[in-house]
């Protein structure tokens, strides 16, 4: 198989078959249930679906072989344990019964514990994780209090700055959740879940739950995304080619990979393509942003022309419509006469590239639908303050797969079957004559003689008295005297 080939057949696999992978890479997993205080209401409530949520989000994500861990947190100290282990192994069904008799956790004092998030990830990082990658899901009301602190703003900000800040955190999602409970003490609108992913694996992991439905299965409303916020920022969505009419753009299954198809004859060196950025920074709106992008394939680099040139206002999940110059990268584009064309016998030949768009001097805010919800959620809580992204991150890259379909035209693979067919039989017709004895007369000194003789072979002749008087060799036809000794006349008689 010729580069190219292997390449596209790689890519194409790889496509098919990554979520398999991925089921199949085992992960550790602690889920980290709040019980301070704060979330009195949620235990006390006896319509509280707080405790089968857990056990659901438990037995949604958790795979074969991944390790689970189940903790409870609140603050330590004052002889209260935080986190206290629950259950530590590999069966989610276990889940439910380890935390049937869980209640808030009291101080030695009898007060109801206070909450601190940060023990409580740093504590499950270096205990259970074994500071190797892993996913944490936290479960609580978001308020977030060391020692019985009432500016519970300042303590979330501090735990958003170690979600945004701290690199070993490479991925972070909330879900802001509607639950009305009420207690003896306190009442709650809603709650929050955190998904953190300590480690690149475990970011894979959790970006794969994303993408292949997992988490739809558990959660009704979509992933906040905390972090990144540097990448990943839009996708392409085609509308059309404006230049060519033999070239077509769509969406593969995946959602993101974009797929053209382009005919090997039509000599298609640009493609302009109609499209749409979508905004995947939920729940961000992009204020503003330059625009610029690259076509990559193998090691060469093309740029690529996008107007407008910058987009603004752009809320999450809605499009803004762009045209782009691609290249079509021609040397990656095999010969309708290569290897890999002859063997997609007509069809295709598949051709990856990729896409990388950059928003520079990027911009972002809070949706306001998202603010509103949060406010209807959480009351009186000034946590969209803290969901405002880093002021570091002023740049965002998004990596867009690229596959040119290359149709191939019949005729090459038609005209070499037809030479290999005409080579066949020539090497039979030679065979054949080659094993055909034919008889010639053969003159030697004025007397004639009856020679056999086959194509390609060589005969020496003697005169009447048995003395070597030349030699004579044969080719297809008649043969011919190749060598006569003197005093001698040798010749071939013609039929």
């Amino acid at each position: 198989m010729t580069r190219h080939f292997l390449v596209a057949l790689v890519f194409a696999l790889v496509l098919g078959i990554a979520p398999f992978i991925a089921r199949a890479e085992p992960m550790q997993q602690a889920f980290l249930v709040q019980n301070s205080g704060w979330m009195e209401p949620f235990y006390a409530d006896p319509g509280s679906q707080f405790k089968p949520l857990v056990s659901a989000v438990v037995a949604t994500v958790s795979r074969p072989g991944d390790r689970l861990t189940v903790a409870a947190f609140n603050q330590g100290g004052q002889g209260n344990v935080s986190p206290k282990l629950l259950y530590n192994g590999g069966d989610p069904a276990q889940v439910a019964r380890v935390l049937g008799p869980l209640q808030p956790a009291r101080k030695a004092s009898g007060a109801l514990a206070d909450t601190d998030f940060r023990e409580a990830i740093l504590a499950t990082i270096t205990g259970p994780f074994q500071a190797k990658p892993g996913i944490l899901w936290i479960f609580t009301n978001n308020r977030n209090s060391p020692g019985n602190d009432p500016d519970t703003a300042k303590r979330n900000l501090e735990f958003y700055q170690l979600v945004h800040l701290d690199p070993s955190i490479t991925r972070s999602l909330a879900f802001p959740l509607r639950m009305r409970v009420r207690g003896a003490h306190y009442s709650a609108s809603g709650m929050m879940v955190y998904a953190l992913a300590y480690g690149e694996p475990a970011a894979a992991r959790l970006e794969q739950m994303v993408n292949d439905g997992t988490l739809r299965r558990v959660f009704t409303t979509a992933p906040a995304r905390l972090k990144p916020l540097d990448r990943d920022a839009v996708r392409i969505v085609p509308r059309g080619v404006s230049n060519s009419a033999n070239v077509t753009a769509m969406l593969a299954t995946d959602g993101r990979t974009l797929v053209f198809d382009i005919g090997a004859s039509d000599e298609v060196t640009r493609i302009g393509l109609t499209a749409a950025l979508e905004n995947l920074f939920y729940p961000y709106q992009i204020t503003s942003a330059d625009v610029g992008a690259r076509l990559i394939a193998g090691d060469n680099k093309f740029a690529v022309t996008v107007l407008p040139q910058a987009i603004t206002s752009l809320a999450p999940g809605a499009e803004a419509e762009v045209t782009l110059d691609l290249p079509v990268p021609q040397e990656h584009i095999p010969s309708p006469w290569s290897f890999a064309a002859i063997k997609a016998m007509g069809k295709e030949v598949l051709v990856p590239a990729r896409v990388e768009i950059t928003l520079d001097h990027q911009q972002l805010r809070i949706a306001d639908a998202f603010r509103s919800n949060l406010a209807r959620l959480f009351p009186g809580d000034p946590l969209a303050d803290v969901f405002v992204p880093p002021q570091a991150i002023e740049a965002s890259t998004a990596e867009v797969p690229v596959l040119f379909r290359v149709r191939y035209p019949l005729l090459p693979v038609v005209l070499l079957m037809s030479a290999i067919l005409l080579l066949i039989v020539a090497i039979a017709c030679l065979t054949w004559l080659a094993g055909r004895t034919a008889r010639f007369e053969i003159m030697i000194d004025g007397y004639s003689r009856k020679v056999g003789l086959k194509a390609f072979a060589t005969l020496n002749l003697n005169d009447p008295d048995g003395v070597y008087a030349g030699r004579i060799k044969r080719g297809l036809g008649a043969p011919r005297v190749i060598d006569t000794v003197p005093g001698h006349a040798v010749s071939v008689r013609k039929p």
